[in-house]
C-alpha cells in the first residue's frame, strides 16, 4: 500500500543531502557491515516489507526473511540487512523508527483481538480513521498485521451518519424515515447510523439500517441493545464505540456486539527496539 514515492519522501525528510556524521569516517564508508534491529519486548512484526524497501532504495540488502504478523519475543532479532557501513547508517534510524511505531500498533491490536475473542470469538476489533496525519497506509498496514480490521478507511469508502448529520432533521424519527432513501441512492453500500441512547436504538430497529454503532453506551445498555436486536424483525450489525481499549475490550466484547470500534492502537507510542551495526 505504501509506494516507493512515499518511501523516498520519508528518506529525503531525514537525508536531504548526505549523512555528514558518517562522512567524517571516510575510510570506513565502503566497508561491508551488518545492521540488526532487536526487540526488547514481545511484539507482532509489521511493515517489515517497507523496512526492506528502505534498505533496498539505500543500496542495502535485507537478509532476514521474516514476514508481517509474525510473533517475536524480547531479545529476538527482527530485521537484518547487509550493505556498506555508510549506507547502513543512512538506513538504520529510518528503519528502526518505522518498526518502533508500527510494531506497537500491531502488537496492541493483536492483544485486543486476543482478549476480545477469548470471550466472543466472532467479535472484530475495528480501527477508526484517526490515523497519524500523512501516515494512513502505514497505520492500516500495522493494524491488519495485528489481526485487526478497518472500521472506516476514509469518507469515500463507507456511510456513517453521526449526530451532526441527524441534527438537520426535525427529529430523530424524521431522520430514520430517510434511511430507505439513503439505501436507494447507494444500493451497494451499507448504511451505518450512530446512536447514543437505547431509545434511539429501539427506533432505529424499525427502519432497518445495516449497522447501528452504539456510541458511549454502558455495558448494560449494550447487552440490552443486543437482546432487542435478537428479538427484532430486522437484525443489523451492532458495533460499540467510545473509549474502548485493551483494558476494557473483553467486557465490551462479552456484551455480544459484532465489533468494537477503537482508535486506541494509534495512541500507544513506540515499541522498545534497539539496533546493532557491526562491520562484517
Amino acid at each position: 500500500m505504501i509506494s516507493d514515492t512515499q518511501i523516498w519522501e520519508y528518506i529525503r525528510s531525514d537525508i536531504p543531502f548526505d549523512d555528514i556524521t558518517a562522512s567524517l569516517q571516510s575510510a570506513h564508508l565502503k566497508r561491508p557491515a551488518l545492521l540488526e534491529i532487536i526487540t526488547r519486548e514481545d511484539i507482532i512484526l509489521s511493515n517489515v516489507d517497507v523496512a526492506s524497501r528502505i534498505a533496498t532504495l539505500l543500496g542495502c540488502e535485507t537478509i532476514s526473511g521474516w514476514e508481517n504478523s509474525q510473533n517475536f519475543n524480547a531479545g529476538n532479532v527482527i530485521f537484518q540487512a547487509r550493505g556498506s557501513y555508510g549506507n547502513l547508517h543512512k538506513a538504520w534510524k529510518l528503519i528502526q523508527i518505522l518498526l518502533e511505531y508500527s510494531c506497537k500498533i500491531s502488537t496492541y491490536t493483536k492483544n485486543m483481538v486476543s482478549v476480545a475473542q477469548a470471550v466472543n470469538p466472532n467479535c472484530q476489533i475495528q480501527t477508526t480513521r484517526k490515523t497519524f496525519p500523512f501516515a494512513k497506509e502505514f497505520c492500516v498496514s500495522a493494524v491488519l498485521s495485528g489481526g485487526g480490521a478497518i472500521h472506516r478507511l476514509n469518507l469515500s469508502d463507507s456511510v456513517l451518519l453521526f449526530k451532526n448529520h441527524i441534527n438537520v432533521y426535525e427529529n430523530f424519527e424524521e431522520f430514520c424515515k430517510e434511511i430507505k432513501n439513503f439505501k436507494a441512492k447507494l444500493p451497494e453500500k451499507k448504511i451505518m447510523v450512530e446512536c447514543e441512547t437505547l431509545e434511539n436504538f429501539k427506533t432505529l430497529l424499525n427502519f432497518n439500517p445495516d449497522v447501528i454503532q452504539c456510541d458511549k453506551m454502558s455495558l448494560n445498555e449494550l447487552k440490552h441493545a443486543v437482546k432487542l436486536k435478537n428479538k427484532s424483525e430486522f437484525k443489523p450489525i451492532i458495533t460499540a464505540a467510545g473509549g474502548i481499549n485493551l483494558k476494557n475490550c473483553a467486557q465490551f466484547a462479552a456484551t455480544g456486539v459484532n465489533a468494537l470500534v477503537t482508535s486506541a492502537p494509534y495512541a500507544q507510542g513506540t515499541a522498545d527496539l534497539t539496533a546493532r551495526l557491526t562491520l562484517s
